[in-house]
């Protein structure tokens, strides 16, 4: 059963360095958009991913880009590995995590615009409406057009 929010909780919780991205970003800013994934933004090293598999442990986090061959968060990477983005589906639903967004650049680029929310009894970083912006008209896909002319609509009216 998807539960977006138990994920980001987890994440949360478990002190993991990352900036919400995508969809969930989206409605952060205002958009009406319905989302069924979560999307970070975050380099995952040893120590990160160790909070990373303590945070899903319990939710089955597996690999899921091949249908063929979807290893569990424990199996991969192996110790010494290290994989550039996570596409992982758990028990509450699907978490992508990227080390870079085009066109806006690295982990540490979105880091530094980031805004701060308070959720969840925590503060959680957030790509900057002016960067997700950047992210929507760089994608070609229909969905993310709508969420992009929400965003213009949204950033207008702040202006205005």
């Amino acid at each position: 059963m998807e539960n977006l929010n138990l994920l980001l909780k987890r994440l949360l919780d478990s002190r993991l360095d990352f900036v919400l991205i995508g969809g969930y970003a989206a409605v952060v800013h205002g958009s009406s958009q319905v989302t069924h994934d979560l999307d970070i933004c975050a380099v995952v090293t040893e120590s990160e991913l160790e909070k990373l598999k303590i945070a899903l442990k319990d939710l089955n986090p597996k690999h899921r880009m091949n249908k063929n061959f979807q290893p569990s968060l424990d199996e991969l990477p192996k110790k010494g590995q290290r994989l550039d983005n996570y596409y992982l589906k758990t028990n509450s639903g699907v978490l992508d995590i990227i080390s870079s967004v085009n066109p806006v650049g690295s982990f540490e680029d979105i880091k530094k615009n980031a805004i701060e929310i308070k959720i969840f009894d925590h503060t959680c970083k957030v790509i900057s409406m002016e960067d997700l912006i950047k992210v929507k008209q760089a994608m070609t896909r229909d969905k993310d057009k709508i969420v992009l002319n929400e965003l213009l609509a949204l950033k207008k009216r702040i202006q205005d």
